[in-house]
């Protein structure tokens, strides 16, 4: 265990290294002089030289790229050019306290309610609530997270007035979540539907579940306490593949709602060029998804013995 551990971490550091890479060159191969955000229209050529000197961007890309993995291995990740020349880890984490909000309380809406759905389909086949379940599941599936949110904002908002629909938690209280976490949620209360009913169903038809229904247990034992739980471990790894996906990709959504977090930020970081600020974030996410995708592969190998790592 401890040897295939040590291989996936080296596995996700070469990952990160060639993220890094590959979004270093992409950012500063678009185009565009981030300097030229940062002083004021009056500014002159001369004014725009000398800033652009000052940052090292005149230099070329080899050398960048150079100087770049040499402060990234002394755990500098460069000043925000938008932010106040704050350290970008600084600007960075300041943001995650809200995605974290947001993306926990989107996982739970998807786990409380996809998963008791999902089981209690499993459980009545074919019933009137199964088939109504399915359906819903699919259009949850097809619905695009962008058209969600604004379909919330129009009806809670425009039309009722019951919701806010912009800020965040430290500024409207639990009523500025409410929107974001469902509109981000949406789509994983269907995917948890689908992924438990059809584990369950699977289970349900063992022989072990036969032999337990043969012993005259209650419905719900059977499917709470027996099932369930041998079915648990697809909804355990979707559970948290889904979470590093939220907390690395909710842009969208924190994009619609003004939500102060990474997401929103990494938007604003592109839009100015400031290219520290979107390195940071772009790092910072993929580092979690590499290690939630490591501790699950670990974490299914433990749960399951059946399962060999090498």
């Amino acid at each position: 265990m401890g040897r295939y551990i040590l291989k996936r971490f080296l596995e996700g550091f070469v990952t990160l290294w060639l993220i890094t890479l590959a979004v270093f060159f992409v950012l500063r191969l678009g185009g565009g002089n981030p300097v030229e955000y940062m002083l004021p229209p009056e500014a002159t050529q001369a004014d725009v030289a000398a800033l652009t000197k000052a940052y090292g961007f005149d230099k070329p890309l080899i050398e960048q790229y150079y100087i770049f993995n040499k402060n990234l291995l002394q755990g500098d990740l460069g000043t925000a050019l938008a932010w106040d020349k704050r350290p970008t880890v600084e600007v960075v984490w300041q943001r995650v306290p809200a995605t974290l909000q947001l993306t926990t309380a989107s996982m739970v809406l998807a786990v409380v309610i996809g998963v008791v759905i999902g089981a209690i389909s499993a459980s009545r086949p074919d019933s009137l609530f199964d088939k109504v379940g399915k359906v819903s599941a699919i259009i949850g599936q097809s619905m695009p997270v962008f058209w969600v949110g604004l379909l919330l904002i129009l009806i809670f908002s425009v039309y009722l007035n019951w919701l806010p629909s912009a800020g965040g938690v430290d500024r409207l209280g639990w009523k500025g979540i409410i929107m974001p976490a469902t509109s981000l949620g949406f789509f994983l209360i269907a995917s948890h539907m689908r992924i438990v009913r059809s584990t369950m169903l699977e289970v349900m038809e063992s022989d072990y579940i036969k032999l337990v229904r043969a012993k005259g247990l209650p419905t719900r034992m059977v499917i709470w306490k027996h099932a369930f739980k041998n079915a648990s471990i697809p909804v355990f790894t979707l559970f948290f593949v889904n979470f590093a996906a939220l907390v690395s990709g909710a842009v969208v959504t924190e994009t619609i709602f003004s939500w102060p977090g990474i997401g929103r930020l990494l938007v604003d970081s592109l839009i100015l060029r400031d290219y520290p600020t979107t390195q940071t974030v772009i790092l910072f996410a993929s580092a979690f998804i590499v290690f939630i995708n490591i501790l699950v592969d670990v974490m299914y190998a433990w749960l399951d013995p059946r399962i060999r790592v090498s």
